[in-house]
């Protein structure tokens, strides 16, 4: 067995280095043909000496292979060097002198892959070296010219060399830096740009039904590169392109404007979407077309043709692209990837923690004791605790718990059974036999008694246990939704802080930073950092105005208002959108009689997430501890809130935390919770154990109601959140059960109030008291339970 076991422990092992290999194989296969499949498009580019001369120089595959060899991998060198090989052939009937280039291919790579040195610009001079000696030789030998036009002719090749052997080697470089955290410069975007259509111009003349691939591939690349990047990008690649297949063909000129212009309208329309950005181009063409009379057949199929595979390539593709090559967007997103490594570490370790709850509250609620074992031994123990106590000096002991034992045993048990059932008595063996009979009764109350007040304390302890146990569990579970509110992100906002940059530099506001992003409920933040500040005043009286023009949205200083530095005097402040509604509420409360305070107790304004949120919460009873209780359930919710947790959240947690406060008196508290967005209107009401609330809107009353009992009833509540969507002159009204139990007669007590609602309507200062006044008029001033009215009234702001 254990000869098995280390046999499948190797295969196991061994099984993963076999996978490793397979996918470096792989890997290095796709390397490889991708170096050669390079080499033989970027060889096959030729250019043209003249209009006259039908033959031309190839002088980048030379300069690829070099760029190549020059890392010095020998696997690379070759597959370079056989790519370029088969490129030269393919267009050796176009070239001047084609086979000089095989003969530098030939002796550059044997050169890097047997005697190459370290350092690479050395490397550079002796590659540029061996490129002039091929062509002296090959000249000298082949073509027979004479000393000075042979070195004439072969430095100017080589000359031509350098500069595009630079730009591939840049362009190299560059593409090796994807998928990084590298920001690419202009320079390198344009060094990919060229050596991209240099693969391109590869392709040749290669047709399919009269209609040229090239043209094809290189239109789709222009589009596709302006609608990623932009104008600029457009237009760099659409004349790169222009002037690359331009020399190829010698018709630069038209070459020229027919890539660069359509580059440039796609990057112009660019934010319009790919299909508006793409007719814009076809138009152009069709327009360029028919006012230079080259409107044909064949260049509407390829503009067509180039048009649909532009649109066919996925979205998602442009915009991975796009991060690669914007630095705007590659910051963004690095940012977001930081925020999200952050947010993921924090939640992993707030995670753990209820990983930590759980196991604590499931060994604080099991019991592991066996029931039926747990009794017989406690038997025994009164028993022998009894037999200590009454037995341990008597002169008997020996005969009774050492000849008569089991019988002396169970006597003593039935002496103690009877005293628990209230009817103590000796049974009648152990009273013939015993000669401390009296002492012996005494004893028994004692101990059972002592066993009885011990057994209660340990019952409490053990429903205390449970009672911690189950709360714990239901901190766990809220706390886990709340890591799951906590991975929605929050949005940055880039070209909006481009907009709000260009509009403090246009106005010379000196800042330090900005930042822009849209939080979890949709809203527009505009956090500035500025030096010198000059109080919330300026920036309430100029910087605000100043950005609500440039954004073209009304903006306010949000809450937080402006957070100063003493020592550097910088301030940091936060602008938002003003709201689109506002809220005034009034609360009129009056105690039980005979009652010096009130066991009811109210919040209400303005939380920090752009939305309103009144809390009553009725304690029960009345006095000063049923206002504990209903304060301690009001500043719970509130800082809850206040922190961002939803209402299921809330609630749960705030249940679990009074749960654990009532457990020893058994209080208890309601909760009336209606939070309002002051962004677009809509209300969400909670209640736990609450009385209903009311909406009314000109003479239509609404009441909103919810069967959950009090805090702590219960050990998870089911949160019923009910939405309304409010309007400008709705009123809200919120009221304790004092006020409506007055109506005796009516099984449902709000009807009273529902309809003194409709006919009356005022301010949310009056209309509380005057809720009020009528329910202690309806009560003949007796007021049998606190009182409490919490008007509120939402109106449009601005």
């Amino acid at each position: 067995m254990q000869y098995g076991l280390d046999v499948d422990k190797y295969e196991e092992i061994s099984s993963e280095p076999r996978i490793k290999r397979k996918t470096w194989i792989k890997t290095i296969a796709i390397k490889l043909t991708t170096i050669l499949v390079v080499g033989i498009l970027i060889s096959r580019v030729s250019l043209l000496l003249n209009q006259s001369d039908s033959h031309g120089i190839a002088p980048f595959g030379i300069a690829y292979l070099m760029a190549v060899v020059i890392k010095g991998n020998k696997r690379n060198n070759l597959a370079a060097a056989v790519g370029c090989v088969l490129g030269y052939l393919t267009i050796n009937n176009l070239l001047t002198d084609g086979y000089v280039y095989l003969v530098a291919i030939i002796i550059m790579t044997i050169y890097y892959s047997f005697v190459s040195t370290a350092r690479k610009r050395k490397k550079e001079l002796i590659g540029f070296i061996t490129i002039l000696f091929s062509f002296f030789i090959y000249g000298l030998l082949v073509n027979k010219y004479e000393l000075g036009v042979n070195v004439t002719l072969c430095l100017i090749q080589t000359l031509v060399i350098v500069p595009i052997y630079y730009v591939i080697n840049y362009a190299l470089d560059s593409l090796s830096e994807i998928s990084t955290n590298y920001f690419f410069n202009s320079e390198e975007i344009i060094s990919i740009g060229i050596f991209l259509c240099l693969l391109v111009a590869g392709i040749g003349d290669i047709n399919l039904m009269n209609y040229s691939i090239r043209n094809v591939i290189a239109l789709v690349l222009v589009l596709a590169t302006a609608y990623i990047g932009g104008a600029s990008y457009g237009a760099m690649i659409g004349v790169s392109m222009g002037i690359i297949l331009g020399v190829a063909s010698n018709d630069m000129m038209s070459c020229v404007g027919f890539f660069g212009v359509g580059g440039l309208i796609v990057g112009i329309f660019k934010d319009t979407g790919k299909i508006f950005s793409i007719l814009a181009g076809i138009i152009i063409y069709f327009a360029l077309g028919l006012y230079s009379d080259s409107l044909t057949l064949k260049l509407a199929v390829e503009v067509l043709t180039s048009s649909i595979l532009f649109l066919c390539v996925p979205k998602s593709t442009y915009k991975s692209i796009e991060i690669e090559i914007n630095p705007d967007r590659k910051k963004q997103c690095l940012s977001e990837n930081k925020i999200n490594g952050i947010k993921g570490e924090f939640t992993f370790k707030l995670k753990e923690l209820t990983r930590v709850l759980a196991t604590v509250s499931k060994y604080l609620g099991s019991c592991n004791e066996n029931e039926n074992l747990l009794i017989k031994a406690k038997g025994s123990a009164l028993v022998e605790n009894l037999a200590d106590r009454a037995c341990s000096k008597c002169e008997n002991k020996s005969v009774c718990w050492e000849r008569d034992f089991h019988q002396t045993y169970n006597s003593f048990q039935l002496l103690i059974q009877s005293y628990e059932k209230g009817n103590i008595e000796i049974p009648k063996d152990l009273e013939k036999r015993c000669v401390k009979n009296f002492g012996l009764l005494k004893s028994t109350e004692s101990i059972v008694d002592n066993y009885t007040v011990n057994e209660t304390v340990k019952e409490r302890l053990a429903e205390g246990r449970h009672l911690l146990s189950e709360h714990i569990t239901n901190i766990s579970s809220t706390l886990d939704n709340l890591l799951n509110e906590f991975k929605k992100e929050v949005i940055i906002d880039n070209d909006l802080e481009k907009i709000i940059r260009r509009g403090l530099n246009k106005n010379s506001i000196d800042y330090k930073d900005v930042l822009c992003y849209t939080d979890i409920v949709g809203r527009i933040k505009i956090r500035i950092s500025m030096n010198n500040c000059k109080g919330a005043d300026y920036c309430g009286s100029t910087v605000v105005p100043l950005l609500s023009e440039t954004v073209k949205m009304p903006l306010c200083v949000s809450d937080d208002g402006c957070s100063i530095n003493p020592q550097t005097n910088e301030c940091v402040i936060t602008i938002e959108e003003i709201p689109k509604y506002y809220m005034v509420s009034y609360c009129a409360v009056k105690s039980k009689s005979g009652e010096s305070e009130t066991g009811d107790n109210y919040s209400f304004g303005k939380t920090i997430n752009g939305c309103y949120m009144t809390i009553l919460s009725d304690g029960m009873g009345s006095g000063p501890e049923a206002g504990q209780e209903s304060k301690a359930t009001v500043d719970l919710v509130e800082k809850f809130v206040e922190a961002g947790f939803n209402e299921d959240v809330t609630v749960n947690t705030v249940n679990s935390i009074m749960g654990m406060r009532f457990a020893e008196d058994e209080k208890y508290a309601t909760l009336d919770l209606t939070r309002v967005n002051l962004y677009n209107g809509e209300a969400n009401f909670v209640k736990i154990g609450a009385a209903p609330s009311f909406i009314k809107r000109g003479r239509e009353v609404k009441a909103i109601n919810s069967k959950n009992l009090p805090f702590g009833l219960v050990d998870e509540v089911d949160v019923e959140i009910v939405k309304e969507r409010l309007k400008p002159g709705d009123i809200l009204i919120s009221v304790s059960d004092g006020v409506l139990d007055i109506d005796r007669f009516n099984s449902e007590g709000f009807i009273w109030l529902k309809e003194y609602l409709k006919n009356i309507n005022s301010d949310p200062k009056e209309l509380s008291e005057l809720i009020l006044n009528k329910a202690k008029e309806l009560s003949d001033e007796m007021i049998k339970d606190d009182m409490t009215v919490l008007v509120s009234k939402i109106y449009l702001a601005g």
